[in-house]
């Protein structure tokens, strides 16, 4: 009989002061998962310009390929001192961050990145290389955004995720993952939908709907919302679910929601043969502007 391998939770490390949040939160979901934490370093470096000569130990490509190792040594010496049950295993790649981590994760649980990189910024916008990860990733990322920690559940830790009830071929992925973090951290889940009168966008005299038929639209939408999450609420039992639909413009809502949320799960289309997730707006508006941690889920 072969036996099942537990696919990995690989975490990008930056350097231990701007990584720290995010190697926590993937030995967290490494524990949870019963699955081996990966932490991986990718370094880059300027070849020589002087002809003849070759890398080695003694060479800038070496130097910064020992510094990459002994960073990653410090980092798997601090987590295991915090998860002693964890494998934990250590990878220092050269190449550009993006691609490198996405290939390793190729086949990864899941894929977790720091929201803020190195340039000194400490307000909410994501960093370059985080944004350059999500693009090239093929497997879920979870980026490790806002300030607050991560509640326990018995605290009343929640799972937010967004749905465009209009799309009925997206979301199978991504409700899926949803109620599968929420029953692993025992948190109760509120899946969200926000829509706009298509209307307000023209001038008054041809503009907004009348009461009634924006009341049938707001309707329509809580029926297929509700039918979504009705397989997820069966296969899901113990899990607390809500359904809310709100009017008004779904970045500007699911950013306000994120304030009361552990967790937001949105989706990134990956088409067949492509190399990454596609990421619209929204995506984009929720990974820079959230105020916690958002997981990209690849879907399509």
């Amino acid at each position: 009989m072969t036996a099942t391998v537990t696919r990995p939770v690989v975490v990008g490390v930056d350097d231990l002061e701007h990584s720290a949040r995010a190697v926590t939160a993937g030995a967290r979901e490494a524990r949870l998962r019963g699955a081996p934490l990966w932490l991986a370093h990718a370094y880059h470096w300027l070849p020589p310009v002087v002809a003849g000569v070759t890398p080695g130990g003694d060479t800038p490509e070496g130097a910064v390929r020992d510094a990459a190792t002994a960073l990653l040594s410090r980092a798997v010496a601090r987590t295991h001192a915090e998860f002693p049950d964890l494998e934990i295993h250590d990878y220092a790649m050269s190449g550009h961050p993006g691609p490198a981590l996405a290939d390793l994760a190729e086949d990864a649980a899941l894929l977790v990145i720091g929201g803020r990189g190195r340039g000194g910024f400490a307000g909410m916008l994501l960093g370059s290389a985080a944004l350059s990860t999500v693009a090239h990733a093929r497997c879920p990322v979870l980026v490790v955004r806002g300030e607050r920690e991560a509640r326990p559940a018995e605290a009343g830790g929640r799972v937010l995720v967004g749905i465009d009830v209009l799309a009925p071929t997206t979301g199978t992925e991504v409700l899926g993952f949803a109620f599968e973090e929420a029953a692993l951290h025992g948190y109760g889940l509120r899946a969200v939908h926000a829509w706009e009168d298509p209307g307000s966008f023209y001038p008054v005299a041809v503009g907004h709907h009348p009461r009634e038929t924006l009341d049938e639209m707001d309707a329509e939408r809580r029926r297929r919302l509700d039918s979504l999450i009705a397989p997820w609420r069966r296969k899901h039992p113990d899990t607390i679910v809500e359904t809310q639909v709100v009017t008004g413009p779904p970045s500007k809502k699911l950013v306000e929601s994120s304030r009361t949320a552990d967790l937001l799960v949105i989706g990134g289309l990956h088409y067949t043969g492509s190399t990454g997730i596609r990421l619209g707006g929204l995506g984009h508006t929720l990974l820079h502007y959230a105020h916690c941690p958002v997981v990209v889920v690849p879907e399509g």
